[in-house]
């Protein structure tokens, strides 16, 4: 008969009878239930034992490491997951979770759910996952991670009464080996400009910028300036860079040299800093505005591009209007601007101008005020429209576009017909032959930043103008009988002079008749031209002067250059007249004196 076996406390196997007929030579085993003669009758017992679970293997080739190399050289950005995989094989083909632990203290297995590290913590556990199958577990890293970390992988099977962790743990192999190092992003907290700056400055940025990491050596900083808000993560895109620098220890600066030629307005600048490991910074001054502000620049006009011109733009400056103004005159000049002939706003720069016109003799600084006005030499822009009435406009096409510096001006003026000549070539042709007339120009840009008053460099000639007017349509010498004369000559005749220069006067006198222009061949009935006589005074008429035919004969009257614009200089001519005694024919005598003007001496205005 067999033995009852004593099982230990709470290990059972319940339900399962196990019977076992083993036939030996000689030996006859009676099952139960036989009824045999003459024996007794045999007992039975029930056997159970426990069969443990066993933990799982790590699977040849398959020891856990990380999924990508987190290392000095390449550290895990924050915010960026560490991966880890590792294939388990189960003797009870059970699946398995690969947990990733702090430190190398083994982590509890759970029946129905993943493991837990114990000792420091954990850092990941994957899916439960099946035997012979590569598992893989993730942790994102945080700003809050130091940078390194050591990580001990082990795997735990998922057994529903007595789940097993295996002891031995894995660390990787290579450049995916424990620890995994997290690399924190840069600090920036102060991005600045020193603007504002002219065209053509130097605008520098200063940053409050570092990185504390310092596994594999210290993490250093770089910075980038980008014209527009495209930074890419390592450089400025298609707006372009104004300024790079690093990689540096802390706080990045650069410079950028402004355009010589840049509109005044703002523009952006913004400001990127990343660290060795190309990882953008935190701190809340990355990819900010710094505002670049280009300030106002004061035009300028080159003297030599000031140009004072007659109204068709060639030659000396002619009057052609007697006694009032000629029109049309004109100075050209160039402005510069460098911030561009063409504003912010696409309009002109330069919002206006002035000139001054003067005889140089007067000199720059005695023609710039309302005072100095004066028609025959001075010209002033502030003596204003409704005495001097200019306009200057800038001309069409002469501005490109906002990297043109320069557009060109023409202004248009009067002259008044007492205007001082400064032609001819010594003092017996004018008084002022030795001078000329210059312009001084002057500009405001659409900010109110005012230029120099510039004089041109060169100026013009204004000529010579001989304008006359006789004021007097007759002589009457009244009623005498033949031999008479008038004596002292008291009949006059009046010549204003109505240009730019001074008068004499060519005199002819004509035959007189009673039936003028047709006089009779006799004498006896005409008047003749040695018959008449003229002085620049009442005289005797015998010291007056003979008049003559066509084409006659100069006389000075002196007349002086007018100068005043509402009442030209003029002068008298006295005339006389001797009856010949031979003439019978009684009646009324008519003929023509020609009184024509001419420049007088200059000596004499």
């Amino acid at each position: 008969m067999m033995k009852a076996i004593k099982h230990n406390a709470g290990m059972t196997i319940m339900g399962i009878l196990f019977v076992i007929a083993i036939i030996l030579v000689g030996v006859t085993f009676v099952l139960p239930g036989d009824n045999v003669p003459g024996s007794a009758q045999a007992g039975t017992a029930t056997t159970s034992v426990t069969v443990l679970n066993t933990p799982p293997n790590w699977a040849t080739g398959g020891d856990a490491e990380e999924a990508a190399e987190s290392s000095a050289a390449n550290p895990t950005n924050v915010g960026v997951a560490v991966g880890w995989t590792g294939t388990a094989t189960d003797p009870n083909a059970e699946s398995y979770f690969l947990v990733i632990c702090k430190d190398s203290t083994a982590p509890t297995p759970h029946a129905g759910s993943a493991p837990t590290c114990n000792g420091t913590g954990q850092w990941a556990v994957s899916a439960l996952t099946s035997s012979d199958t590569a598992a893989t577990a993730s942790y994102t890293a945080i700003a809050g991670n130091p940078e390194t970390n050591d990580w001990y992988a082990f795997i735990c099977d998922q057994n529903a009464f007595n789940p097993k962790c295996n002891a031995t743990y894995k660390q990787g192999t290579g450049s995916t080996v424990s620890p995994f190092i997290v690399n924190h992003r840069p600090l920036f907290t102060v991005y600045a400009d020193d603007s504002a700056k002219l065209p053509g400055e130097l605008v520098t940025w200063t940053t409050t910028a570092s990185d504390s990491d310092s596994v594999g050596g210290n993490d250093q900083v770089t910075l980038f300036v980008c014209k527009s808000n495209d930074f890419d993560g390592t450089a400025c895109g298609a707006g372009g860079t104004y300024c790079t620098n690093g990689p540096v220890a802390s706080n990045p600066t650069c410079n950028f040299s402004l355009e010589s030629v840049k509109q005044d307005k703002n523009y952006t600048a913004y400001g990127y800093v990343i660290d060795t490991h190309n990882f953008a910074a935190s701190g809340g001054s990355h990819g900010t505005d710094s505002v670049i502000t280009v300030s106002n620049a004061t035009p300028t006009i080159s003297a030599a591009s000031v140009s004072l011109l007659d109204t068709d733009e060639a030659g000396g400056l002619a009057l052609m209007t007697e006694s009032g103004q000629t029109t049309g005159f004109k100075v050209k000049f160039t402005v510069e601007d460098n911030n561009s002939c063409l504003n912010a706003s696409s309009g002109n720069e330069i919002a206006s101008s002035i000139i001054n016109v003067y005889r140089s003799g007067v000199t720059q600084a005695s023609c710039q005020i309302g005072g100095d006005y004066d028609a025959t030499k001075c010209y002033p822009a502030a003596v204003g429209g409704a005495t001097w009435n200019i306009s200057c406009s800038q001309d069409g096409g002469s501005c490109s576009g906002a990297s043109d510096p320069d557009a060109t001006w023409t202004c248009l003026f009067p002259l008044w017909f007492v205007a001082d000549p400064t032609d001819g070539a010594s003092a017996t042709d004018t008084q002022y032959y030795d001078q000329n007339w210059l312009a001084s120009v002057q500009v405001t840009d659409d900010n109110s930043a005012v230029s120099s008053l510039v004089e041109g460099s060169t100026g013009n000639e204004a000529l010579s103008f001989l304008g006359y007017a006789l004021n007097t349509a007759t002589i009457p010498y009244g009623s005498l009988e033949p031999g008479q004369r008038t004596d002292p000559i008291a009949a006059t005749t009046n010549v204003s002079a109505t240009g730019n220069v001074g008068l004499d006067e060519t005199l002819y006198s004509s035959n007189m008749c009673t039936a003028y222009p047709t006089c009779p061949g006799n004498p006896q009935d005409t008047v003749g031209p040695a018959n008449q006589r003229y002085a620049a005074s009442s005289v005797a008429f015998d010291s007056a002067t003979q008049a003559v035919a066509n084409p006659g004969a100069e006389f000075e009257i002196n007349v002086p250059k007018s100068t005043n614009t509402g009442a030209p200089a003029s002068s008298n001519t006295f005339w006389g007249i001797e009856i010949p005694s031979a003439i019978t024919l009684a009646g009324d005598y008519t003929g023509l004196n020609g009184i024509i003007g001419i420049t007088g001496e200059a000596q004499s205005w």
